[in-house]
């Protein structure tokens, strides 16, 4: 019972819908139908995009349900309805394949790891972090960041951190998000002094400065993964051959700071 009673309640907070796609234009007699795609929080803007230019394009409308990679991976195996899901790292990925959910999947994006902090209180900066950086003593308070127990930006971190040696000094200062744009949105509202994020995040908020970027050996590669789902309606593979194949689907990721994994 418990089961299912999370499978509905999915699905009904799928249904009422997401980003002002609702009941009234999945069930429009012009639509063929609708779909499902189960997106990492910081592909929001641009899936919303996507989907949107999908619509009008094909006649599908596409319903989206944003958050951690962890938490739709989650989600996936507790039989919630998804038709294609976007992951923002490996791990999560390779957990939806190894469920034997996902009929098919492909490296998507890249993105890259950034130090911020509110804006106005340093000065912006897109140099490479080093080790002439002591991150522990240069601010007080805590460290805004995705949990790491299922947000792939969390883990990011704490493998940059580690690198640098500043996981230790940091341990008790940390203050986990559920998702990237929680991390983010607490350090807009000036909770804490300094977050770590994705690039493409920071880049879309006027209420944070970038200090600097973490250099890419110091974490694992920041690759975003698509994911045709089994049981799939039949827009789906439509609609992910749009995203992983299309040009005019990657000019639009370039639009918004990511890099098709193709490198195209």
């Amino acid at each position: 019972m418990k089961r299912l009673l999370f499978v509905l309640s999915i699905t009904v907070t799928l249904l009422s819908s997401v980003f002002g796609i609702g009941e009234k234009e999945s069930a429009s007699e012009d639509s063929p139908g609708s779909l499902t795609l189960f997106a990492a929080a910081s592909t929001t803007d641009l899936v919303e995009e996507l989907g949107n230019m999908f619509t009008k394009e094909t006649g599908w409308v596409v319903m989206i349900n944003p958050a951690s990679s962890g938490t739709l991976a989650k989600q996936i195996e507790e039989g919630a309805p998804a038709d294609v899901y976007i992951s923002a790292s490996p791990k999560w990925m390779g957990y939806v394949n190894d469920l034997g959910r996902a009929a098919e999947s492909t490296p998507f994006l890249t993105n890259r790891l950034v130090l911020i902090a509110p804006a106005g209180e340093e000065e912006p900066s897109l140099s490479l972090i080093g080790n002439s950086l002591d991150l522990p003593a240069s601010f007080a308070g805590r460290l805004s960041l995705g949990d790491p127990a299922h947000v792939p930006a969390g883990q990011y971190a704490m493998d940059a951190l580690a690198f640098f040696g500043w996981d230790g000094p940091l341990e008790d200062r940390f203050l986990p998000a559920a998702d990237v744009r929680g991390a983010l949105a607490v350090v807009e509202q000036g909770e804490t002094e300094r977050g770590i994020v994705y690039e493409t995040d920071a880049a879309k908020s006027g209420k944070v400065t970038v200090i600097g970027v973490f250099p890419e050996e110091s974490h694992k590669p920041i690759t975003y993964f698509a994911a045709l789902l089994t049981e799939s309606s039949s827009g789906a593979e439509q609609f992910y051959r749009y995203l992983t194949s299309s040009e005019e689907a990657a000019a639009i990721c370039r639009k918004y700071g990511f890099t098709p994994a193709s490198g195209e």
